[in-house]
């Protein structure tokens, strides 16, 4: 509880012109100089404060009551409130710290459930042809660009970005950093050192250049999986059966392989080109296309949309959410897997789901 010593000698003084018999010099200097501030009427000590008049509490049995009438008495609302409200009406000294410590102590406050944290947003790197994101890749590191205008320029220069291009959620992933930029911290993590610069550059392979459909395929197809359908020749003679994923293979064949080869290029060309589409709703970032694939992508972009870092399908309604790479893809088969009826045509893109669902009407 606070100490009321010198709101008792203000009082005395106010009232009675007096200080305390054992009074220092210091003591009533202070006591003098602070009454100018308050007044004595109606039996209680006031206080001015920003064209109020406050009634001031001089004892730990009136805060009691005041915490119990503001607090207790009032749904258990925070700090904050609580502070504010008192401080239109009372005054002594110390009321934030007597709100802090009565709400630590309230048994009811402690055992309230908090509300779930929000999901920290996806990050991506910045690097041009690094397709690195927090989400895909968890072990990695992302690094904010630094406020030094030199280092900053000679990270731009590892990113093949200009000044212009810089937002406020830029970064660059530790994979273009060398592991001596990198020290120990006292809570045992690496931490980047503040002069860092990166060296690694990215290969840029023509693997790079994914097939983007077009948007006349977009207009005419019924699903994802139609729309993708048309980027290679997916397998027409054989349709995989429910749980065959769970079966031993079959004798290769030649036409097996090249069946199972196609497939696995049209659903990672698929990830490829749906990780383009979210890190341009994200950053505004473009990848390394040509005219017509760029122009294609942009107006792909249309058709999602962002959620708390997911990619969602949002045409058709409920949107759904689309799988960005494969190991979401085997997270969503062992999850459903005694159950595939129930939530698997709700994520996009697998072949694999067509004995399901045909895809989003």
């Amino acid at each position: 509880m606070p100490s009321f010593e010198l709101l008792n000698n203000v009082e005395l003084f106010v009232k009675h012109g007096k200080f305390p018999a054992d009074a220092t010099k210091s003591c009533k200097q202070v006591t003098k100089a602070a009454s100018k501030k308050f007044i004595f009427k109606d039996g209680f000590l006031w206080r001015h404060y920003r064209g109020r008049l406050l009634r001031v509490v001089k004892s730990d049995e009136e805060v009691k009551e005041i915490m119990i009438r503001f607090h207790d008495n009032n749904n258990h609302v925070g700090r904050i409130k609580v502070v504010k409200e008192i401080m239109l009406m009372f005054y002594w000294v110390g009321v934030t710290e007597v709100a802090k410590a009565w709400i630590n102590k309230c048994e009811v406050c402690q055992n309230r459930v908090l509300p779930e944290t929000k999901k920290p947003s996806v990050q991506f790197c910045f690097v041009y042809g690094c397709e690195s994101s927090s989400s895909i890749y968890p072990e990695l590191s992302f690094h904010r660009f630094p406020e030094d205008k030199e280092i900053r320029q000679r990270w731009l220069s590892v990113a093949q970005r200009d000044e212009n291009s810089l937002r406020s959620n830029s970064f660059l992933c530790s994979k273009h950093f060398e592991p001596s930029c990198f020290t120990l911290s006292n809570e045992v993590q690496l931490t980047l050192s503040p002069d860092a610069v990166p060296t690694i550059i990215p290969e840029t392979e023509q693997e790079d250049q994914v097939p983007v459909p077009s948007e006349e395929d977009f207009l005419f197809s019924n699903s994802l999986e139609d729309l993708f359908s048309k980027i290679s020749s997916p397998p027409s003679a054989m349709e995989l059966q429910e749980h065959q994923y769970c079966l031993q293979d079959p004798e290769p064949t030649e036409t097996h392989k090249d069946m199972e080869q196609k497939r696995r290029f049209l659903n990672e060309s698929s990830f490829k080109v749906f990780n383009h589409i979210a890190r341009y709703l994200s950053h505004r970032v473009l990848p390394m296309q040509n005219r017509k694939g760029i122009s294609s992508l942009k107006r792909m972009t249309n058709r999602f949309a962002l959620k708390d870092g997911v990619l969602m399908y949002t045409i058709v309604s409920p949107p759904v959410r689309v799988l960005r790479s494969r190991e979401e893809v085997n997270s969503i088969l062992r999850q459903f897997h005694d159950d595939p009826g129930s939530l698997c045509a709700g994520f996009l893109p697998e072949r694999d789901h067509e004995a399901v669902s045909s895809g989003p009407e």
